[in-house]
């Protein structure tokens, strides 16, 4: 570490690291040598894991706001990493307020603020991230984009999330308790996010409909409409965008789209319903009970526009960005209006037959006039708008 390095390094009472991520050079807590660490178990959390996460979050900004100075906030920042690649990298933000309520990390943040010469667009608090949240609106200015990162569920913030967010702006949350979203611990899900969930073939999907649903119903819940522009899920976790503004008819409007996914296990086939709708607890293709999944949100995942975006800036930086890029060429791809999706092996399972590549699958079903294409959430797997008994004669 060089003797600059050194001198901030005296300033923290714990050991630390230099590292470098994006366009960002940051100390951190000295990381240990296995790869099953718990960031949790550092003295300021930081979870070098996520860099694409952080990744995603500036192509977002650039995306979304384009050309606008905006306001942003992290209530849960660790070292304050994102907030601080998010001014370098974006050129769009005029305040970043940085929050952690461990005082460690509060230390490092300033420490990396300094860093990186960005002290005078960035705000340091060690405050508890309600509490932090709660108090905007009262002669305090609300934030263009709020992001919530927790270690595990989102869930507990997100009322005070959605009070820190000003009109027309963004709230990006991530969940890592994937176990809860994906129906491998239904009631963890009902408890945390008023879901009871099934685990099913597409159970990814139904981890970031789960989150997005929840999302649009707390901010309904205080009189705000949160429509979802981007989500994707990756390794441990998922992440849902949505743009947030004021007026109970529009969250009316945006509450119509969430219902609950129907499943059979027997025939593969995929029904959804929405509020007011009808439930279905038999399967009208083989006449065999089923169990529904819900509620969450049955609309559109990601706006092409926003992706498109998304996907041009990464590709002007491949030397910051090529994960990214990656992901972006997947999810362009996705037709994300599309509810559920079928992996190969589980059909060719159930039909017991050899398995069928997915994009001669989706070749043939678009040729027949069905909407199908791929999936970020699965390599082996297509999604599509036809019936079961069309998807058998695929194989």
């Amino acid at each position: 570490m060089s003797q600059e390095y050194e001198e901030f390094r005296k300033m923290l009472s714990f050991p630390v690291e230099l590292r470098h991520e994006g366009r960002a050079t940051f100390l951190s807590p000295i990381l240990p040598s296995t790869r099953e660490f718990a960031p949790t178990s550092l003295p300021a959390f930081f979870n070098p894991a996520s860099k694409l996460s952080r990744d995603i979050a500036v192509l977002f900004l650039k995306a979304y706001f384009e050309d606008r100075k905006i306001s942003i906030c992290e209530p849960l920042a660790g070292i304050g990493v994102r907030s601080i690649r998010l001014i370098l990298e974006t050129g769009l933000i005029d305040h970043a307020l940085v929050n952690d309520i461990s005082k460690n990390a509060y230390e490092l943040i300033k420490v990396n603020a300094k860093i990186n010469n960005v002290e005078d667009k960035l705000e340091v608090s060690v405050l508890d991230a309600n509490e932090l949240l709660a108090s905007r609106g009262r002669g305090k200015p609300r934030f263009d984009y709020v992001d919530v990162d927790p270690a595990g569920s989102p869930a507990k913030f997100m009322e005070n999330s959605f009070r820190g967010c000003g009109k027309n702006s963004i709230l990006g949350a991530t969940a890592t308790d994937l176990s809860a979203l994906t129906g491998s611990k239904p009631l963890s899900c009902l408890r945390k996010y008023d879901s009871y969930v099934m685990k099913t073939p597409f159970f990814k999907e139904v981890a970031v409909r789960v989150l997005a649903g929840f999302m649009v119903r707390t901010a309904a819940r205080i009189g705000l409409a949160a429509e979802p522009v981007f989500a994707f899920l990756k390794d441990y976790y998922t992440r849902v965008f949505v743009r947030v503004s004021p007026g109970i008819e529009d969250a009316k409007k945006l509450l119509r789209q969430v219902g609950w996914i129907a499943y059979c296990p027997r025939c593969f086939t995929i029904y959804t319903y929405k509020i007011g709708e009808e439930s279905i607890s038999c399967c009208p293709t083989c006449m065999k009970p089923i169990s529904s999944s819900g509620p969450l949100w049955l609309g559109r995942l990601c706006r092409e526009e926003i992706v498109y975006k998304m996907h041009r800036h990464a590709y002007a930086n491949l030397e910051l960005y090529r994960e990214a890029a990656k992901l972006l060429e997947e999810i362009l791809q996705e037709d994300t209006s599309i509810v559920g999706y079928y992996p190969v092996n589980s059909i060719a399972s159930i039909l017991k037959i050899s398995p069928v590549k997915p994009k001669a699958i989706i070749e043939e079903l678009r040729n027949r006039g069905y909407k199908s294409s791929t999936t970020h959430f699965d390599s082996t797997a297509f999604k599509t708008e036809a019936s079961s008994e069309v998807i058998k004669e695929m194989f």
